[in-house]
C-alpha cells in the first residue's frame, strides 16, 4: 500500500530539494516562471516551424531544466513534464517515495496506451508544427519514483508522444504514439512495466528479470537525480511530409494513483526535421554588406561555391547569406547564422553542414577587375571535357593550380612556356577547377575530366 506524503512534509521536502539544487548544478524552472511557449521554443531545433501551443496540467509539474550535464541523465538542457513536481527531479536519491499529488485528471491519450489502467495528474503539452524535411526526431529520458518497488504492479506510470497529420505511407496519423521502446513490434510504449530490471525493495538494486533493461538505468543511491530509475537517452522519430501541417501532444501521467512522481525530460533543440546537407544558395548581399554596390550571387558546383568579388571589397569580414533546409551550418565549430555571422574569405573557407548526414562545402572567392580580364582573357584551356591531358595555351608567366571538388590542389606549376600540356591520367572522372594567377590577379575555370 502507498501512503500520501502530508503537505507540510512535502513542503519541507521541496525546500530541501530546492536548496540542495543550489549546490548541485541541475536547474529547474517551472511554469509560470517560463511559459508553455518558452518550453516549445526550447525544445524546437532545426527544420521545424511551430504554432498554437497549449498546456494542460499543474504549473509546478512542467518547465525548463538546465545544467543536466552535472547529472547522469545524459542531457544538458531541455524541458520536463511530470506527474507531480519538477522540484522532485534534482538529486540525490534520498527517498524511494518522492512525489506530489496535484489532484488533477489523467489524459485520454495515455489511457489509450494502457487499457485497463486509470491515469492521473497528467501534464500535456501540445503544438502544431510544419517540418521542412521528411523525418522528425526528438530525444528524451523517462524517469520515475515507481521504480523499483512497484515494477510489475498496477502503478504503471506512462509517457507518450503523439502525432496527428498526413502519413507519407498513406492515410493519416491519428494521435499515433511514437515514444516507444526502440525496435519493438508491435510497438511497446514507455511505461514502468515495459522497461525495467525487475522488482526490488526500496534501496535495493534490482537484479532482474530484464524487461528491455538495455534502456534502463538504476539510480538507487544516485547523487544527482531523485528518481529511483530512468531510461537511457532514447530517440523517437516519425516519417512526415515536408511543409504539411501536423499536431503533436506530449503527455506523462501517474497510473493507478496520484502519489509517486514520474517525469520525462526532453532534450533542448532535439525536436528536429533534418535535411540534406546542401546549400540551396550562397551569396553576399548589399543588405548585410554595405561596402558592396551590388549583390554577389554564388555559383554552386557540387560542394563548391564560387564568388567573384570587386577589388575594393574587404574580404576579411564579409557576411554570407545562405539557404538550407533542416541543416546546421558551422565554420570552425562556430554555428553560422545567415545574414548575421561574418567570416574572413581571403582564402578558401570550409563550411561544415550537419543534416541527416554531414558534408563540407568550400567557399572560393576571386577578385575580378578589368585588368584581370586583360591579363587572362587570352588564356585558352581545352579540350573540355578532357581525357588524358589538358592544354593551356597563352599561359606564359601564369601560375596554374588544379583543384578537385574537395578544394585540394591536385596539380600546380609556374609556367614559363606559352603553351603547356597537363597529363591527367591520374585524375578520377569528375569536375575540376583550374586557377590561373598572374601579377596577383586570379581567374577560375571549370574543366570536366572524362
Amino acid at each position: 500500500m502507498k501512503f500520501r506524503i502530508s503537505l507540510p512534509a512535502l513542503f519541507l521536502s521541496a525546500l530541501f530539494i530546492f536548496n540542495l539544487s543550489l549546490f548541485s548544478q541541475i536547474e529547474i524552472i517551472p511554469i509560470p516562471e517560463v511559459t508553455p511557449e518558452d518550453m516549445v521554443e526550447h525544445l524546437i531545433g532545426t527544420g521545424v516551424n511551430y504554432s498554437n501551443v497549449t498546456y494542460t496540467g499543474a504549473d509546478i509539474a512542467s518547465g525548463i531544466f538546465n545544467n543536466g550535464s552535472s547529472t547522469n541523465i545524459g542531457i544538458e538542457t531541455g524541458i520536463f513534464l511530470t506527474s507531480g513536481s519538477g522540484y522532485v527531479i534534482p538529486g540525490p536519491n534520498t527517498s524511494s517515495s518522492a512525489g506530489a499529488s496535484n489532484g488533477l485528471n489523467g489524459s485520454p491519450l495515455l489511457g489509450d496506451l494502457l487499457p485497463g489502467y486509470s491515469n492521473y495528474d497528467a501534464s500535456q503539452l501540445e503544438f502544431d508544427f510544419s517540418p521542412l524535411n521528411d523525418t522528425v526526431k526528438c530525444q528524451f529520458v523517462f524517469g520515475s519514483e515507481e521504480y523499483n518497488e512497484y515494477v510489475g504492479s498496477s502503478f504503471n506510470d506512462v509517457f507518450g508522444f503523439f502525432v496527428s497529420g498526413p502519413n507519407p505511407l498513406g492515410g493519416n496519423y491519428n494521435d499515433k504514439n511514437i515514444a516507444i521502446i526502440p525496435g519493438t513490434f508491435p510497438e511497446i510504449p514507455i511505461a514502468i512495466n515495459n522497461v525495467n530490471n525487475g522488482y526490488a525493495p526500496p534501496s535495493v538494486i534490482p537484479d532482474g528479470p530484464c524487461i528491455n533493461c538495455e534502456y534502463f538505468v538504476d539510480n538507487t543511491g544516485g547523487v544527482t537525480i531523485q528518481y529511483d530509475g530512468f531510461t537511457t537517452v532514447i530517440t523517437l522519430w516519425a516519417l512526415v511530409i515536408p511543409d504539411e501541417e501536423y499536431h503533436f501532444a506530449i503527455a506523462v501521467g501517474d497510473a493507478g494513483d496520484h502519489i509517486f512522481d514520474s517525469g520525462v525530460l526532453l532534450e533542448g533543440t532535439s525536436f528536429k526535421s533534418l535535411g540534406s546537407p546542401d546549400f540551396l544558395s550562397f551569396d553576399f548581399l548589399m543588405e548585410y554588406n554595405p561596402e558592396l554596390s551590388f549583390d554577389i550571387i554564388g555559383e554552386m558546383i557540387d560542394n563548391n561555391v564560387y564568388l567573384e568579388i570587386p577589388p575594393d571589397v574587404d574580404l576579411s569580414s564579409l557576411i554570407a547569406s545562405f539557404e538550407v533546409r533542416g541543416v546546421d551550418v558551422y565554420v570552425d565549430e562556430i554555428l553560422q547564422e545567415t545574414g548575421v555571422t561574418a567570416n574572413d574569405f581571403s582564402e578558401a573557407l570550409n563550411y561544415h553542414l550537419e543534416g541527416y548526414a554531414n558534408s563540407d562545402w568550400i567557399i572560393h572567392t576571386a577578385v575580378v577587375t578589368d585588368i584581370v580580364q586583360q591579363k587572362l582573357h587570352s588564356v585558352v584551356i581545352g579540350p573540355n571535357p578532357a581525357k588524358g591531358f589538358i592544354n593551356i595555351n597563352n599561359a606564359q608567366e601564369i601560375d596554374v593550380k588544379v583543384y578537385n571538388l574537395l578544394g585540394r590542389v591536385v596539380f600546380e606549376q609556374s609556367s614559363n612556356l606559352n603553351n603547356n600540356s597537363i597529363i591527367i591520367n591520374n585524375l578520377q572522372e569528375g569536375i575540376y577547377f583550374v586557377e590561373l594567377e598572374k601579377d596577383g590577379f586570379i581567374e577560375i575555370r571549370k574543366v570536366i575530366v572524362n
